[in-house]
């Protein structure tokens, strides 16, 4: 059976499984422990519940999410960092259930933000399939964003190192002012991207 609970700082110590992944983008200590005191609501984990070595869960995926930008600019979003799922447990709609428990708690108060947004590689077809399914779309194409140089040309497309920059807009955005069509032909530089 699946639980949704807080990530909890020990929890560093067994989510490799999760990030054994190439997929998985592995962060320092530092940037686990800046969501977690930054963010704590936002950064939880789903668990799997057996019994093996005096141990009664196992975590089978995490989710990191904050909340940034102004709310005067059309900006205050919620961001998913990183969402990820432990191989033994995809396919059966837990990622999907991590990003809608995000969008659930962001869109109400104490939060209320405009939209979530994500950053994803154009190669990763299965991940964007997922967003899509949960109502995310292409609102603009980041040129280089998973490159190690920072580019100036942003004509200069590399579907190896672009991100897609996919949203959805909350309930706050009543008119829908934070997402647009056809944003897969909007190219932007990573410096272009500022909250």
């Amino acid at each position: 059976m699946t639980s949704i609970v807080p990530f909890q700082i020990e929890d560093l110590f067994d989510i490799n499984p999760v990030n054994l992944d190439p997929l998985t983008e592995n962060f320092n200590v530092s940037f686990y422990l800046q969501y977690l005191t930054e963010w704590p609501s936002l950064f939880f984990k789903s668990t799997e519940k057996y019994s093996d070595f005096g141990q009664d869960y196992e975590i089978s995926g995490y989710m990191m999410g904050k909340t940034e930008g102004k709310l005067s600019k059309m900006e205050w979003h919620t961001h998913i960092t990183a969402v990820t799922v432990q191989d033994q447990y995809r396919r059966l709609g837990l990622a999907s259930d991590l990003c809608v428990q995000l969008e659930k708690m962001t869109s109400v108060e104490p939060y209320e933000t405009l939209f979530v947004d994500l950053f994803v590689k154009v190669t990763n077809t299965l991940a964007r399939q997922m967003y899509e399914k949960l109502g995310y779309s292409v609102y603009r194409r980041v040129v280089g964003y998973y490159g190690g140089e920072m580019p100036t040309d942003r004509n200069k497309v590399s579907d190896e190192i672009d991100a897609f920059d996919m949203r959805k807009s909350l309930p706050r955005d009543v008119e829908n002012q934070t997402i647009r069509e056809n944003g897969d032909k909007v190219y932007v530089l990573p410096q272009e991207v500022t909250f």
